[in-house]
């Protein structure tokens, strides 16, 4: 499926369980926002080195989110994580360098953790005011939606998004749903909480979007 660039996000965030509901509550948002979710973890396989795919991800993609929380040293290595900053420095150079697209709609949200966590470790986003969800899935709704409303005011000012208490319903809603969904599709709950099946949750949700949309 082709995704408009310009309801495309791309989503930079940790790949790992212990931040699954919160990368769930991201794409969730996205799409009841209308728009849609794109990430590294769209496409597997070896057609495509990996860099060359955040590459094609962030340039197929107006809007971006970047949460640039995960800075605690690696039990095993010692060492901080940099995929994130990494991926984030490149959305920003993008807007900044990007001479093919003249509509100059190109953004970035950057979300982290706690207030400040940002301003000591990657002190260039000085002047930028990041979103701090302090791992709370409803406050990670919060900043998603008022990030993508402003976007969606701009393009039909005439339409109203819902709120992100009612996002965060609608979230809970569709997951206490997903058990029957599951059974349909034979799928299990251990399945599809796992980052391997992170596709499968997000056509699920698309589709139960589209089902309730009112």
């Amino acid at each position: 499926m082709t995704v408009p660039y310009e309801r495309s996000v791309f989503i930079n965030c940790p790949f790992d369980v212990a931040y699954k509901t919160l990368f769930d509550a991201i794409i969730f948002t996205v799409h009841d926002c209308g728009f849609f979710a794109r990430h590294a973890l769209e496409d597997t396989g070896g057609r495509e080195q990996r860099l060359n795919k955040i590459f094609r991800l962030i340039e197929t993609s107006r809007l971006s989110i970047h949460d640039v929380s995960r800075v605690e040293l690696d039990e095993k290595s010692r060492l901080p994580r940099f995929n994130m900053p990494f991926e984030c420095g490149l959305a920003f150079g993008a807007m900044h360098f990007d001479k093919n697209r003249s509509d100059g709609k190109r953004d970035a949200l950057v979300m982290t953790g706690v207030p400040y966590q940002d301003k000591s470790t990657i002190s260039d986003l000085a002047g930028i005011d990041p979103c701090y969800h302090h791992n709370e899935t409803n406050k990670v709704i919060a900043s998603v939606r008022k990030f993508l409303a402003a976007k969606a005011a701009l393009d039909t000012p005439s339409l109203a998004m819902r709120g992100h208490q009612s996002i965060y319903k609608r979230l809970n809603t569709f997951q206490a749903e997903l058990p029957v969904t599951l059974a349909a599709a034979q799928l299990t709950q251990i399945e599809i909480n796992s980052l391997d099946y992170l596709n499968d949750w997000q056509k699920l949700a698309a589709l139960w979007i589209a089902a309730n949309h009112t």
